[in-house]
């Protein structure tokens, strides 16, 4: 069993918000903490989270704003409704697309091999649409309560809004998203209707290939890698166990699929793999929030660190590649520094990142967190990236090799030119 190493610093109680844009109180002093397990419920519909009551601040809540305010009018497509005028107002790039046809979701009489949902997502929101369903599903991610869900009627309308909708916490709010209202990502192989067998509740990037993406389709291509992906039907699961090649590499998925119904004809690759570390990530880090805003404290924060820094990131093997720009729009976004280098740089040879630190820090669900828990694993994190070799394996049972001395020097200097509010301890 992995041992959690824990740095003793400024242990906390509550965190209040006074408004949407108001500072966070300090805790006081005498406040005291309860010690809880990871996997322990969390209150948070009680104060001073109140998830179904309290001032939100997430991007879907700003853009209803608009268009209340009418500073932002979405036009009404007959083919797309007001999908395509979503994606631009929240800047989701339409390459994100994913496919997936497992029955997993809402709208699960709609949803099959031929007829897959499909998500867009960019670094705080994920959209969900299914050709043929009244609505469009949206989770907005708000700083300090979490995935916060949506629904937007797709039938033209002379005020379209977004309406928040808690039916989805029936799922969304189970142990798969860490008792939080937080995201699910699942690999399940399904019969010929997409109806699931078997598989996994819960991907992230630790999870190997072998295991992800069943019930999903992938274009792009993974050398010698598998995965579970365009797999489905009693036939092609049993020709899969012979073959565990048997439909990998697809460029394309026009032939399972009538891809003209949709936005574009891939399931980027490497958008899967952005989507498998970005879900589990702001899971992590709504725990980590309401933990530090309810006084509890369990392991999750030595979690969050571990995660943020992929030490226990899944072995690449094999180069891997998508079939859209999504790459390029995805390493365009990241902030630089001074000599061009940013957290958001792929590798995808032997690893998902360059330079081995989540830009899920830049984030405002990480940026806007309780301040004493942001400081706690900024810390953390740094205490890491300077950590000796002894130490490395001693406390954070990493080998020196794994994680070589040049990459976390370089990870200390982009964060240093590049990070908002950065601490005074990182120099």
């Amino acid at each position: 069993m992995r041992h959690f190493f824990t740095f003793c610093l400024l242990l906390g109680g509550f965190v209040l918000e006074v408004r949407a844009q108001s500072p966070l109180i300090a805790p006081k002093p005498t406040e005291s903490v309860k010690e809880i397990e990871f996997r322990d419920p969390i209150p948070f519909g009680l104060k001073p989270v109140e998830y179904g009551k309290g001032t939100l601040s997430d991007p879907v809540t700003a853009m209803n704003q608009r268009l209340e305010n009418q500073t932002l009018k979405l036009e009404y497509d007959a083919e797309w409704g007001y999908l395509r005028e979503v994606l631009k107002a929240l800047k989701i790039p339409e390459a994100s697309q994913l496919m997936v046809y497992s029955k997993t979701a809402l709208n699960p009489r709609l949803i099959k091999p031929t007829n897959p949902r499909v998500i867009y997502f960019n670094d705080d929101v994920y959209v969900g649409w299914v050709p043929g369903a009244r609505a469009m599903e949206i989770a907005s991610v708000d700083p300090l309560r979490g995935s916060i869900f949506f629904e937007m009627d797709q039938q033209p309308a002379v005020q379209p809004r977004f309406v928040r909708s808690e039916r989805c916490l029936s799922c969304h709010g189970g142990s798969s998203s860490l008792r939080v209202p937080g995201l699910l990502v699942r690999s399940f192989l399904t019969d010929q209707h997409g109806r699931p067998i078997s598989g996994y509740s819960q991907i992230s990037h630790d999870k190997p290939l072998e295991k992800r993406w069943g019930g999903w389709y992938v274009t792009g291509t993974h050398g010698e890698m598998v995965h579970l992906g365009n797999i489905f039907g009693k036939a092609a699961i049993e020709e899969s166990k012979a073959d565990p090649a048997y439909r990998a590499n697809l460029k394309k998925i026009d032939q399972f699929v009538d891809t003209v119904k949709y936005m574009n004809p891939h399931s980027d690759l490497v958008a899967h793999l952005i989507f498998d570390h970005q879900v589990h990530g702001h899971n992590l880090i709504t725990r980590v929030s309401m933990e530090q805003q309810l006084g509890l404290r369990s392991d999750v924060e030595d979690r969050l660190v571990r995660y943020l820094l992929f030490m226990d990131e899944a072995e690449i093997t094999s180069p891997l590649k998508g079939t859209t720009d999504y790459q390029s729009w995805f390493e365009t976004h990241g902030k630089r520094d001074s000599q061009g280098r940013s957290l958001k740089e792929f590798d995808l040879k032997t690893k998902l990142f360059r330079h081995r630190l989540s830009y899920l820090i830049y984030t405002d669900s990480f940026s806007k967190m309780p301040e004493p828990a942001r400081l706690r694993i900024l810390r953390k994190v740094y205490s890491f990236l300077n950590a000796t070799d002894v130490d490395l394996e001693q406390i954070w049972e990493v080998t020196p090799d794994r994680f070589p001395m040049e990459e976390r020097e370089a990870i200390i200097q982009i964060v240093a030119e590049t990070l908002d509010r950065r601490p005074d301890f990182w120099k």
